[in-house]
């Protein structure tokens, strides 16, 4: 009955329901909690932000999920450090929504802990950990980016590429010139749009035409 009640609150995006949802992420009941969570996924309300950094820590995983999803849609700077943490999960479904949060947040505090992540053993953090450092622009994330245009996963090569087209450091033309070999197409379109956009952005600094 209470599952259903989160369900049902959470479904109706309404701010109402907000106090209800919070109070159910402490329920006992696992399954009340997974609604909760997700119904605060919906609601997206900053009262909410603590009790859902707290929920990170929550022992089912569908709950860690639904927070870290939740906190990254909110935007809340107090999220950043929680998510930070969240980055070392167990599991790596947590982890990849904790990376994509960093990413919607996009503060440049999240930035050393992203480029670790680039090393992660799951492929979808790391993807999602070089799409948030192309959201964060910050140019600290130019070199760990260049080594990830070598990652065994094109997927992950092609985040790379996009993210140092965004940052638009110079320092990575280098490596982009040698993507444009890479066997993956998409890998080498990437690459050179974003060549593109260095070149752009350089010519915007120097004034030139």
């Amino acid at each position: 009955m209470r599952t259903k009640a989160a369900a049902t609150l959470g479904n109706s995006g309404e701010k109402s329901a907000v106090p209800f949802l919070i109070g159910a992420l402490v329920d006992e009941n696992r399954h009340v909690r997974r609604a909760a969570s997700a119904g605060l996924s919906q609601v997206w309300d900053d009262e909410a932000v603590a009790p859902l950094c707290a929920a990170l820590s929550d022992v089912d995983w569908f709950v860690r999920w639904n927070a870290a999803l939740a906190l990254g849609q909110i935007g809340d700077q107090r999220a950043i450090a929680p998510l930070i943490g969240t980055l070392q999960d167990v599991n790596r479904y947590v982890r990849r929504n904790a990376a994509e949060a960093l990413g919607n947040i996009r503060s440049k505090t999240a930035t050393g802990s992203l480029i670790k992540s680039l090393q992660d053993r799951d492929v979808d953090v790391r993807w999602n950990a070089a799409d948030a450092l192309g959201k964060l622009r910050d140019q600290d994330a130019t070199d760990p980016l260049v080594m990830a245009l070598n990652d065994p996963d094109e997927f992950v090569r092609e985040r790379a590429a996009d993210a140092l087209g965004r940052i638009g450091d110079a320092r990575a033309s280098g490596a982009l010139q040698h993507a444009l070999n890479d066997k993956d197409n998409d890998v080498r379109t990437t690459a050179e749009e974003a060549l593109e956009k260095i070149k752009r952005r350089n010519r915007n600094q120097d004034g030139s035409p």
